[in-house]
């Protein structure tokens, strides 16, 4: 019922039902009708009473336009007058964002035994500390001057200290050095402004309706959630840079804060620098580890904004991936981000992992240049000009999807049990934190790809790119991807995974529609291909879901050279390989957790007739030769083949050299060669294929797990670990790409 017609309930009679705790002009809150409420119920006049508390934010409804000069009188920290509360609601009547949360009970404070005149406090207390946490969530932090946080960086103890050690080590005046870490600061700090984020709002609407079909956001009610209790740091994927706008919008649209920005100094550009900068953009060095002053500077900005409770972003893989996998995370900004939490871990702090998925890339064709060898072009503002070009060209649908939410503390419980009793002083870099730095990195990583958004595009690029020219009958296409349809369906990868809801048929339709599929006529049946200037773009976005089939994959690759095997030797096969294929593509299960997902993966094949289990030895046969589910076995099978590959043409050069004989650089170095040889050898258009940073990331897990060790003289030392890992690998590839691999390693 309206809140106008008051409370008539038993033993207590009200005009009107509802309470302001926050009052225009110098009035203090009126209370007594919350005091004459609590006093009812502890009086036992009337049974409880439900609080229901209403937050009003004129002028942020996330679902409408309005004129810039609206911006200017919209809600922001200042409670303002009557006159221009009046102002807000004639400009922003159709503009209201009203948000209700969880009711409280009377009763519940009743029972704690406290004085009416304590008890309204105590609520009052509650429900400030709510709506604050909800206010900070909504319009963000109440943010103070650039110069006054600049001036309370440079009052810091740490950064004091380093001037000092300026001073000291290059001989600089006081002066100087002090004129050199503001300098730094000004450098660093992002100049927020609310009006000019309230308009990138309005102009990125007209952008994205010009450049996509439609935003896709999926599990945004998890930041929702994690924002009221929580400080946030958002983790995205960095697939591109339209990634940065995109995130702020989709969060600002939905009536969350947009974060500040971590940004590389490259695109601190001439006039698009300051415009970054009012929409969070805080901009940082690749790298300032020989700079102690620069160091302790950025320190104690990031540790402000945090202990504020400034909503953060930043690419924990450092640069954007050119070969659609997700990059080893660095540890720089996650350590900082620790280190501030620790100095101050009384403040919950949330880490939000975003996926976000493209089914065109505007950066696409550099991308492809990088990877074939060409050095990377520096961000000029004449780029971006010539980058307008883009505004005349579709790029389809973006996803924005939201991981499940991390908690810093239950991570540091899990790394560090003991870390609540050790003390961090300020500037210190405590070696200990590190396991949990680590434990963090690849938990994000993890958590990104476990929130991953399957589009047309992924699907048909994974079908198509596991065949051996890139093309397929299309009555055999639409099996095949109903397949991929019913694996993602039948045995879900991860709750978050959203999956596009057209059909086989449709995203033929769909993809051919978009240019990506290349149609020929035929009689006795449409072929459908992949145009050879495509394909090496089309495995980025293979390589974007790759981590969805690679357990249906490695399982088709047992079958590559065995017609009659167990699902225990499936199993044990499987748990020795798997950890060099989680390091790689960040997959979500322990090894001890793959049993049952193993054998539900199997399920979902024998029901899809790709295997079958034999009714005389219970062992496992693949689909006889000749038949489509044959044929959609093998193709599934070649989605890991890579992986396999680098795994085996790694462990054969190891074998050939012997122990003791090369260097991990060396042998980073020839796994590169020797892969680009086969690639060219093979005509594999893949660059990822001879990626160095692949094969850097396996031999460091050969090396932690044991597999191989480096002496003191920096050589490899290897034994029968090794071996039976080359067993593995033969097992699971096929002769034929066995001899191609020995053929190139040894001739």
């Amino acid at each position: 019922k309206p809140a106008s017609r008051g409370i008539q309930a038993p033993g207590l009679k009200e005009s009107r039902a509802t309470v302001f705790l926050r009052r225009t002009g110098r009035k203090p809150p009126d209370l007594s009708r919350l005091e004459r409420i609590i006093a009812a119920v502890g009086n036992g006049q009337t049974a409880d009473v439900t609080v229901v508390p209403v937050a009003i934010f004129w002028g942020r409804s996330p679902e409408k336009e309005g004129s810039a000069l609206k911006l200017l009188i919209s809600e922001d920290w200042a409670i303002g007058g009557t006159l221009r509360k009046m102002f807000m609601i004639l400009a922003h009547g159709r503009d209201v964002m009203v948000q209700f949360s969880a009711p409280i009970s009377i009763r519940e404070f009743v029972d704690d035994g406290l004085p009416p005149e304590r008890a309204v406090r105590k609520l009052a207390r509650v429900l400030r500390v709510h709506f604050r946490r909800q206010r900070i969530s909504t319009i963000g932090p109440d943010l103070s001057h650039r110069r006054m946080l600049v001036n309370q960086i440079l009052d810091s103890r740490s950064v004091q200290s380093a001037i000092s050690r300026e001073m000291q080590v290059n001989g600089l005046s006081e002066a100087k050095a002090w004129g050199r870490a503001r300098e730094y600061a000004y450098e660093i700090a992002a100049d927020f402004s609310y009006p000019f984020v309230r308009f990138m709002e309005r102009l990125l609407a007209r952008l994205w309706d010009r450049l996509y079909d439609g935003v896709e956001v999926g599990h945004l009610d998890l930041v929702r959630a994690a924002s009221e209790s929580s400080s946030i740091v958002y983790v995205p994927c960095h697939r591109s840079h339209i990634d940065y706008l995109l995130l702020s919008y989709v969060v600002f649209r939905n009536g969350i804060m947009c974060p500040h920005i971590a940004a590389g100094i490259n695109l601190n550009l001439p006039f698009i620098g300051p415009f970054l900068r009012r929409g969070g953009a805080f901009f940082l060095r690749r790298s300032f580890r020989d700079n102690a002053l620069y160091a302790a500077v950025f320190n104690k900005y990031l540790s402000l904004n945090l202990a504020r409770g400034v909503p953060m972003e930043y690419f924990i893989e450092g640069g954007r991936s050119r070969t659609g996998r997700l990059l080893s995370a660095k540890p720089g900004m996650l350590a900082m981000t620790v280190r501030s939490y620790l100095r101050r871990p009384d403040a919950p702090l949330a880490f939000v992992p975003v996926y976000f998925g493209y089914e065109r890339l505007i950066e696409g064709d550099s991308y492809i240049s990088e990877l074939s060898g060409k050095p990377k072009k520096r961000e000029t503002l004449f780029g971006l000009v010539r980058s307008l070009k883009a505004l005349r060209s579709r790029f389809g649908k973006v996803y924005v999807n939201f991981g499940e939410p991390i908690d810093l503390s239950t991570v540091l419980d899990s790394a560090i049990p003991e870390w609540r009793d050790r003390e961090l002083v300020e500037g210190e870099r405590p070696a200990w934190a590190q396991p949990a730095v680590r434990k963090l990195g690849d938990l994000i990583l993890t958590q990104i790809n476990a929130a991953a958004a399957i589009n047309p595009v992924n699907l048909v690029a994974t079908a198509l790119l596991s065949t051996p020219r890139r093309s397929m009958l299309e009555v055999e296409l639409v099996k095949l991807l109903d397949l991929h349809l019913a694996i993602l369906s039948e045995a879900p990868y991860s709750p978050q995974v959203t999956v596009c809801d057209l059909s086989a048929r449709k995203i033929v339709d769909y993809t051919e529609q978009f240019g990506l599929l290349k149609r020929q006529p035929h009689k006795l049946g449409d072929i459908m291909s992949v145009e050879e200037g495509n394909a090496a773009l089309i495995s980025y976005f293979r390589n974007n879901v790759a981590h969805l089939f690679a357990l249906p994959s490695l399982i088709a690759c047992c079958f590559l050279e065995s017609t009659n095997i167990s699902e225990e030797r499936i199993l044990d096969l499987l748990r020795r390989v798997y950890p060099y294929i989680q390091g790689e593509l960040h997959l979500r299960w322990h090894r001890e957790e793959l049993e049952p997902v193993v054998r539900k993966t199997l399920d979902v094949m024998i029901d899809r007739g790709l295997i079958y289990r034999d009714a005389d030895s219970e062992s496992l046969k693949p689909a006889p030769l000749n038949t489509a589910e044959a044929l959609q076995l093998s193709v599934i099978a070649r989605s890991a083949l890579q992986a396999l590959e680098r795994y085996y043409v790694t462990v054969a050069l190891l074998m050939k050299h012997g122990p003791g004989v090369l260097t991990q650089p060396k042998l980073e170095e020839l796994c590169h060669l020797m892969a680009q040889r086969i690639s060219m050898l093979y005509q594999l258009n893949a660059p990822e294929f001879f990626d160095r940073r692949l094969f850097r990331g396996f031999i460091g897990h050969l090396r932690h797990y044991g597999v191989i060790t480096v002496g003191e003289d920096s050589r490899i030392e290897f034994g029968d670990a090794l071996r039976r890992a080359d067993s593995d690998a033969r097992t699971m590839l096929g002769e034929s790409l066995r001899h191609n691999i020995l053929q190139a390693v040894y001739l």
